[in-house]
Protein backbone atom coordinates (compact mmCIF):
# COMPACT_ATOMS: atom_id res chain seq x y z
CA UNK A 1 0.00 0.00 0.00
CA UNK A 2 0.84 3.73 0.15
CA UNK A 3 3.43 4.70 2.46
CA UNK A 4 4.24 1.38 3.38
CA UNK A 5 7.65 -0.12 3.20
CA UNK A 6 8.41 -3.20 1.27
CA UNK A 7 8.47 -4.78 4.57
CA UNK A 8 5.10 -6.92 5.81
CA UNK A 9 4.43 -7.03 9.48
CA UNK A 10 4.19 -10.81 10.82
CA UNK A 11 1.10 -11.23 13.14
CA UNK A 12 2.05 -12.76 16.17
CA UNK A 13 -0.78 -14.52 19.09
CA UNK A 14 -0.58 -12.10 22.16
CA UNK A 15 1.22 -13.71 25.20
CA UNK A 16 0.12 -14.78 28.00
CA UNK A 17 1.30 -11.63 29.65
CA UNK A 18 -0.88 -9.55 27.27
CA UNK A 19 -3.72 -12.07 27.51
CA UNK A 20 -3.82 -11.76 31.00
CA UNK A 21 -3.16 -8.14 31.17
CA UNK A 22 -6.47 -7.77 29.05
CA UNK A 23 -8.55 -9.93 31.28
CA UNK A 24 -7.66 -8.02 34.18
CA UNK A 25 -8.63 -4.13 32.89
CA UNK A 26 -11.23 -6.04 31.30
CA UNK A 27 -12.78 -7.36 34.74
CA UNK A 28 -11.71 -3.76 36.72
CA UNK A 29 -14.35 -2.15 33.44
CA UNK A 30 -16.75 -4.68 34.55
CA UNK A 31 -16.36 -3.80 38.09
CA UNK A 32 -16.44 -0.79 37.86
CA UNK A 33 -19.50 -0.98 35.48
CA UNK A 34 -21.18 -2.89 38.22
CA UNK A 35 -20.52 -1.24 41.25
CA UNK A 36 -22.06 2.39 39.22
CA UNK A 37 -25.21 0.33 38.51
CA UNK A 38 -25.63 -0.59 41.65
CA UNK A 39 -25.28 2.47 43.44
CA UNK A 40 -27.66 4.19 40.80
CA UNK A 41 -30.11 1.49 41.39
CA UNK A 42 -29.78 2.66 45.12
CA UNK A 43 -29.94 5.95 44.25
CA UNK A 44 -33.23 5.36 42.57
CA UNK A 45 -34.76 3.43 45.17
CA UNK A 46 -33.92 6.21 47.68
CA UNK A 47 -35.90 8.54 45.71
CA UNK A 48 -38.93 6.41 45.67
CA UNK A 49 -40.88 6.93 49.12
CA UNK A 50 -42.26 3.29 49.47
CA UNK A 51 -38.98 1.93 49.02
CA UNK A 52 -36.50 4.24 50.91
CA UNK A 53 -36.02 2.85 53.78
CA UNK A 54 -35.94 -0.93 52.33
CA UNK A 55 -32.04 -2.37 52.45
CA UNK A 56 -32.67 -5.74 50.12
CA UNK A 57 -35.21 -4.50 47.16
CA UNK A 58 -35.14 -6.55 43.94
CA UNK A 59 -34.20 -4.37 40.83
CA UNK A 60 -36.70 -5.10 38.78
CA UNK A 61 -39.10 -4.13 41.65
CA UNK A 62 -36.85 -0.79 42.15
CA UNK A 63 -37.70 -0.60 38.22
CA UNK A 64 -41.68 -1.03 38.26
CA UNK A 65 -41.59 0.95 41.90
CA UNK A 66 -40.17 3.98 40.51
CA UNK A 67 -42.42 4.09 37.15
CA UNK A 68 -45.55 3.81 39.32
CA UNK A 69 -44.18 6.79 41.43
CA UNK A 70 -43.29 8.89 38.74
CA UNK A 71 -46.62 7.34 36.81
CA UNK A 72 -48.44 9.42 39.83
CA UNK A 73 -45.87 12.40 40.67
CA UNK A 74 -47.14 13.10 36.93
CA UNK A 75 -51.02 13.04 37.54
CA UNK A 76 -50.56 14.98 40.05
CA UNK A 77 -48.52 17.55 38.54
CA UNK A 78 -51.99 17.23 35.66
CA UNK A 79 -53.93 17.94 38.42
CA UNK A 80 -52.08 20.64 39.71
CA UNK A 81 -51.75 22.45 36.50
CA UNK A 82 -55.62 22.59 35.87
CA UNK A 83 -56.32 23.51 39.07
CA UNK A 84 -53.63 26.72 38.79
CA UNK A 85 -55.82 27.43 35.63
CA UNK A 86 -59.12 27.63 37.04
CA UNK A 87 -57.45 29.87 39.88
CA UNK A 88 -55.79 32.37 37.32
CA UNK A 89 -59.21 32.54 35.80
CA UNK A 90 -60.82 33.13 38.80
CA UNK A 91 -58.35 35.98 39.65
CA UNK A 92 -58.45 37.47 36.39
CA UNK A 93 -62.55 37.35 37.09
CA UNK A 94 -62.35 39.00 40.69
CA UNK A 95 -60.12 41.46 39.25
CA UNK A 96 -62.22 42.74 36.93
CA UNK A 97 -65.34 42.73 39.34
CA UNK A 98 -63.32 44.87 41.88
CA UNK A 99 -62.36 47.25 38.61
CA UNK A 100 -66.29 47.37 38.46
CA UNK A 101 -66.53 47.83 42.12
CA UNK A 102 -64.32 51.17 42.10
CA UNK A 103 -65.41 52.37 39.21
CA UNK A 104 -68.89 52.60 39.91
CA UNK A 105 -68.31 55.15 43.31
Amino acid sequence: GAGQSGRRQCWSPPSDGEDEDKRRTHNILERQRRNELRVSFLSLRDKVPELKDKEKTPKVVILKKATEFIMELSEEEDRMLRTKDKLMKRSIELKGRLQQLRTLK
